[in-house]
C-alpha cells in the first residue's frame, strides 16, 4: 500500500508541474504563423489570452528612445513566449516576439 501511494504521490505532482510549465492550447503551429510585427495588441489578446505578464520599460538608445510593453506567457524555463510592443496604452502594435518550446 505503502508504494501505491508513494506512486500516486509522484504522480500527480509530475502532473501538476507540466501543466504549470507549458504555454496556453492556442499556442498553436497555425496561429504561430499568422502572429507578425505590426499586429495590434488586441489581435494577439484574441489569440492566446491574457499574458502571464506585462512589462513596460524604455526601449532604445537616447535620442531614439520609446516605451516598450512586453506580455509575457507560460514560465522560465518551460515553454515561453514573449510578445514586445510599442505605442501607446490604447494603440499598442506588435514590435518583436519569441517563442521558445521544449
Amino acid at each position: 500500500m505503502r508504494i501505491f501511494t508513494t506512486l500516486l504521490f509522484f504522480s500527480l505532482t509530475s502532473v501538476l508541474l507540466f501543466a504549470c510549465s507549458t504555454l496556453p492550447t492556442s499556442f498553436t503551429n497555425e496561429n504561430l504563423m499568422k502572429v507578425h510585427q505590426g499586429m495590434s495588441s488586441n489581435e494577439i489578446l484574441k489569440m492566446f489570452g491574457e499574458p502571464k505578464s506585462v512589462d513596460v520599460a524604455v526601449c532604445g538608445m537616447p535620442p531614439n528612445q520609446w516605451t516598450c510593453t512586453t506580455w509575457e506567457y507560460g514560465e522560465f524555463p518551460y515553454d515561453r513566449a514573449s510578445f514586445t510592443f510599442s505605442g501607446k496604452h490604447n494603440s499598442l502594435q506588435l514590435n518583436n516576439f519569441s517563442v521558445d518550446r521544449d
